[in-house]
């Protein structure tokens, strides 16, 4: 007796055998238009095990032991690291790399104590906000599943912890796709150090502006988006001003999550590996790149079709080794940055970056 409710009682462990999950740990039977969809079970012949192998272990020799040697690697082999890295994180390693290129496993040493502290002694207004959005992040994975259980209090300890370590952002819905993300490669703490990088700017731009009163930086970011496919694709831009659709009824989520939940997973990590290393220029390369890859279909598309087609590409337009290689060559930088400029002139005062 006391065995059983001990098991029913504890976190778990392994999943069991009658649950059916993917190698990222979503249910299998979950489809349709979320982040784990297309997340198929991969049959790898002992050829693509043995590459697997020499990858992680070329990592491995990279970072060093807990990380020691990576900044001197970045220092003396930048591009080397930026290949890699737009090849893919191996997924063992995924988790510490993430906190190495963010910038966030520094703050996490030079913050000893905090994360405890803003967890246990502090109190968030935020708080049921929190508690009613939990179940909504990442709903088909595993470790989320469980009302009240270790994923959703570790979800709600992160975003608890960063409303009070910044009360002028506080908590937004979307930060919670971006903290579950986070979690299921590394500590609470290390999550919540790497939102903290992340949106106060430790490596790139900060992201804060995407979460303030009226999501001021969603704004700039749309309309950057808008002019760039006006000009890089069009045909596309032309079609969208004649249907009336804006990069508000589509691309919102893109930015506020990182397609970390409308893009399926093994997409979204891959860009997630190249995000936190060149910063948010790889959305906008991404966004275009699928727009541009589906294009000749969408153009044929009236308006309520249209909506549903950019909430639901195509499987081979979200397959990372066809995508990415289409998104990286694409040149925004400069014209990013003239939007940008352009956009702070016509809305009169600056939208932090």
């Amino acid at each position: 007796m006391s065995r059983r409710r001990t098991e029913n009682d504890s976190e778990p462990g392994p999943v069991t055998s009658h649950v059916q999950v993917d190698r990222f740990g979503f249910l299998k039977q979950e489809h349709g238009n979320s982040p784990e969809r297309f997340s198929k079970p991969r049959t790898t012949s002992s050829t693509d095990h043995d590459r697997e192998e020499r990858k992680v272990r070329k990592w491995r020799k990279m970072i060093g032991v807990g990380g020691s040697d990576w900044k001197h690697y970045v220092r003396r082999k930048p591009n080397v690291v930026r290949r890699r890295i737009r090849k893919g994180i191996p997924d063992c390693l995924r988790g510490l790399v993430w906190q190495l290129i963010s910038g966030s496993r520094d703050l996490l040493l030079m913050n000893p104590g905090v994360y405890e502290q803003l967890v246990i002694y502090e109190t968030s207004a935020s708080e049921l906000d929190i508690i009613r959005d939990i179940s909504r992040t990442f709903p088909s994975h595993v470790f989320f599943q469980k009302r009240h259980g270790p994923g959703q209090r570790s979800l709600y300890n992160v975003l608890k912890a960063y409303s009070v370590y910044d009360r002028d952002v506080g908590y937004v819905q979307g930060m919670g796709f971006i903290a579950g993300l986070l979690l299921l490669y590394m500590s609470e703490e290390d999550a919540f150090w790497l939102l903290v990088a992340l949106l106060k700017g430790a490596v790139h731009a900060p992201m804060e502006g995407l979460y303030h009163a009226g999501l001021p930086l969603v704004q700039q970011y749309l309309f950057q988006l808008e002019s760039l496919v006006k000009e890089l694709i069009p045909k596309l831009g032309e079609h969208f001003t004649q249907e009336m659709i804006t990069p508000s009824m589509y691309a919102s989520q893109w930015f506020i999550t990182v397609f970390s939940y409308s893009f399926p997973f093994p997409l979204a990590l891959r860009i997630w590996d190249v995000f936190l290393s060149e910063g948010v220029k790889i959305v906008f390369k991404v966004s275009l790149a699928v727009l541009k890859y589906c294009q000749d279909e969408l153009v044929k598309l009236p308006f309520e079709k249209l909506i549903h087609a950019l909430k639901t590409f195509p499987e081979d337009a979200m397959n990372p080794d066809t995508l990415l290689p289409l998104a990286y060559p694409i040149k925004v930088s400069k014209r990013l940055e003239e939007l940008k400029l352009e956009y702070e002139k016509n809305n009169a005062k600056p939208v932090q970056p």
